[in-house]
């Protein structure tokens, strides 16, 4: 019986990217893929122009823009509807290698204990160097990683193939395990809803990997310019903020605390409270402390929802 596979593409006002992207998807080989994008009622006409040029991908028409993760969700049900293995996410912004599917699919196969697996990414404008080779993040000291950022591919990195955190840009599920565990936080809406994902699998037992000879490339940073708005600094920093304080109100253990806190003042909001003075972006600064007051006293999701 073959692997069934469902491609979930998040779109937001992305006419223009998808056609590298779909059409890379059209050209997969050795793979048994159900490819769908989830629409946060984009107006730019992304609708007429799947219904013309690619009628074999179904297109999930939501009438407001919900965000990274309750969008995902929904694909992610309808996924799990049809009775999908895998389920793949992957932004709009990306074009893939003819054999990306079926690697990633050769690796998560291995192992019933690996619940996701992630790519490597390359930069769209420089086609061999390293956007991803894997993620590390430390709840001891909040510091996140991607392996190989800016550096170019020489391999250096295809051997490390645990990964502690993925990338929700090119992330494929085992459906079971997201079963067990749950869809994707909608709290978060956008930023370290992957991250908070990885950390609930492996607190589950589960693994995640990193398939090196699984090639994407990104056009770093089209995606959330569509969704947040060109200069939009101010509500980047605010929602990723909030975001790991979220985060760290539901993982970080009593013992982890004084490190957690202590790594998280450096390495995010020192960090960025003197980028933000240095650039004269006040209101990039401001909403820091804004984001680490709503993440502080909102209320968490009682229970992230299980499927």
């Amino acid at each position: 019986m073959s692997t069934r596979c469902t491609v979930i593409v998040l779109n937001f006002n992305g006419q223009h990217l998808l056609p590298a992207c779909l059409d890379s998807l059209a050209q997969q080989s050795n793979a048994d893929i159900d490819t769908v994008i989830v629409d946060n009622a984009s107006t730019d006409g992304s609708a007429d122009l799947v219904a013309e040029k690619y009628p074999w991908v179904r297109f999930l028409a939501l009438d407001k823009n919900y965000g990274f993760s309750a969008a995902n969700n929904v694909a992610l049900r309808d996924a799990l509807g049809r009775g999908s293995d895998y389920a793949l996410l992957l932004n709009n912004d990306t074009f893939a290698a003819p054999d990306f599917v079926s690697e990633m699919i050769a690796v998560i196969h291995r192992d019933p204990r690996i619940a996701a697996v992630c790519p490597k990414i390359y930069f769209a404008h420089q086609p061999d160097m390293l956007w991803y080779a894997g993620g590390d993040f430390s709840l001891w000291t909040s510091a996140t990683k991607h392996r190989g950022w800016m550096e170019t591919d020489r391999g250096q990195f295809d051997d490390r193939l645990e990964i502690v955190q993925g990338t929700g840009c090119a992330m494929m599920v085992r459906c079971s395990a997201m079963q067990e565990v749950g869809l994707l936080d909608e709290q978060f809406f956008i930023y370290a809803e992957d991250l908070d994902w990885s950390v609930r699998f492996r607190k589950h037992g589960y693994r995640l990997a990193f398939a090196p000879k699984a090639h994407l490339w990104h056009i770093d940073g089209a995606t959330n310019v569509k969704v947040l708005g060109k200069g939009s600094e101010e509500r980047r920093q605010f929602l990723s903020t909030r975001n790991m304080v979220f985060l760290a109100r539901k993982h970080v253990r009593w013992w982890q605390i004084p490190t957690f806190v202590v790594g998280f003042g450096v390495f995010h909001v020192a960090f960025y409270t003197a980028l933000r003075l240095w650039r004269r972006d006040f209101r990039g600064l401001w909403a820091i402390y804004r984001g680490l007051a709503q993440g502080v006293q909102t209320p968490l999701n009682a229970a992230t929802e299980r499927v």
